[in-house]
């Protein structure tokens, strides 16, 4: 089993995550990187299941449908969304997420965005407002962060993971 390149697609996933995470800090930055950093997180997500499932095909399987079993609906639910995803992202052009325009509220004082750093000047209890985008995924008539959903996926794939490697040491 060659279980430490499935780990490195892991850490792959991880770092496509931090770059997404990363940019939605900034304001008023051009939204298609933070595609790319999707794709390349669907990808690498995907290829995790992949590695094993084809570099252990007498055992992945059945383990997998047991694993999936211990699952909650919700859980199971976002594994396929991300999938389903995947397969859109690759084969249809582009990921199923919604970008909007969200408010950041700033108050006075220096706020550090990816972007650079912005001083707010104005009384207390004043707030400056500072455009900045937002990515969406609705998730069984559900919406939710990008972000928010691709790191509770990813915890998941760490846990299936860490689970096959403990079970077929």
């Amino acid at each position: 089993m060659n279980i430490e390149a499935t780990e490195k697609k892991l850490r792959e996933a991880s770092f496509f995550l931090k770059k997404m995470i990363d940019h939605e800090q900034m304001a008023f930055e051009d939204k298609e990187p933070f595609d790319f950093y999707l794709s390349a997180f669907l990808n690498a997500g995907r290829t995790v299941d992949y590695r094993l499932r084809h570099g252990q095909k007498e055992i992945y399987e059945t383990w997998r449908i047991d694993w999936d079993a211990a699952l909650s609906q919700a859980q199971q639910g976002l594994i396929k969304f991300m999938v389903d995803d995947r397969n859109v992202e690759v084969h249809r052009g582009g990921s199923s997420r919604t970008v909007t325009t969200e408010n950041r509220e700033l108050g006075p004082g220096v706020h550090k965005l990816a972007s650079g750093a912005n001083e707010v000047f104005g009384l207390p209890g004043w707030s400056a407002f500072i455009p900045t985008a937002a990515y969406y995924f609705t998730i069984n008539g559900t919406e939710r962060k990008v972000t928010e959903a691709c790191e509770e996926y990813l915890g998941l794939l760490k846990q299936m993971v860490a689970k096959f490697k403990a079970d077929h040491a």
